[in-house]
């Protein structure tokens, strides 16, 4: 199984990274390490050699935590640039409505986000999508685009996600359709070939009360979920959401 997405250069891992390592390989087949900074882009970048053939590192701007320096956009595109064939996407990258309400500065988003639209086309990666609250936008600004997507994290419509799988892109179903009747809902309409899984770790844990941080190996509990609402194996979801990941990232290896 693979976990299309782990923030696992997050600090909240720097004690255990070993321990957290370990039982990833036990368990899974790779992990995408997303990222949405350029100190965790670095890092990511670090990690992922130390870890030949099962961590691949993406490198992103978070729209909204992305950094208070003006020019890091500039500086993960040239990140990114430098290092094309160390990664294997473009992302996070995006929009963010849920949190930027100020018209002009979603304005702003828009122009960065299309930065990193022009990037993925140049250096022929796949993008990943942020797209909390503007998912709609998102998809408008790369449906003509010619790229392969995923909306990581995805929290739209159930509408939106179908248009958005009719046109070729993928929907990236987090740890979330554990807890939330709208996820549970996409999950089951999704054509099986447009469908991959995540943890967005350590966010969204499905055992907050146990333990705040969410692992790569919890996307197996998401599994189990999907398949009783499609009424499939654990098994089966997993394979297929392997398959998806292994051709859209270009891990052919696997």
């Amino acid at each position: 199984m693979i976990d299309i997405h782990a923030h696992l250069c997050f600090g909240d891992y720097d004690l255990d990274m070993d321990y957290v390592l370990s039982r990833c390989r036990e368990e899974l087949a790779a992990v995408i390490v997303g990222t949405a900074r350029y100190d965790e882009g670095v890092k990511a970048l670090e990690l992922s050699k130390k870890h030949p053939g099962f961590l691949f590192p993406t490198i992103g701007f978070h729209p909204v935590e992305g950094g208070n320096d003006p020019n890091d956009p500039e500086k993960i595109i040239h990140l990114i640039t430098e290092n094309a064939e160390n990664i294997v996407g473009v992302g996070e990258v995006g929009l963010d409505y849920h949190w930027e309400k100020d018209k002009k500065k979603r304005e702003s988003q828009k122009e960065i986000f299309s930065k990193f639209i022009d990037i993925s086309v140049k250096i022929k990666k796949p993008l990943v999508i942020h797209s909390w609250g503007a998912e709609k936008e998102c998809f408008e600004m790369i449906r003509n685009s010619g790229l392969q997507a995923v909306f990581h994290c995805f929290s739209g419509s159930r509408e939106l996600a179908k248009e958005i799988a009719s046109s070729g892109f993928y929907i990236s179903v987090s740890t979330m359709v554990l807890f939330s009747k709208n996820i549970r809902k996409i999950a089951k309409d999704m054509p099986i070939e447009r469908l991959l899984l995540e943890t967005d770790s350590p966010f969204l844990s499905p055992n907050k009360e146990q333990d705040p941080r969410n692992y790569p190996w919890n996307i197996k509990l998401s599994a189990a979920k999907i398949a009783e609402i499609r009424g499939t194996t654990a098994n089966e979801i997993l394979e297929m959401a392997k398959e998806n990941a292994v051709k859209i990232f270009g891990l052919q290896k696997l």
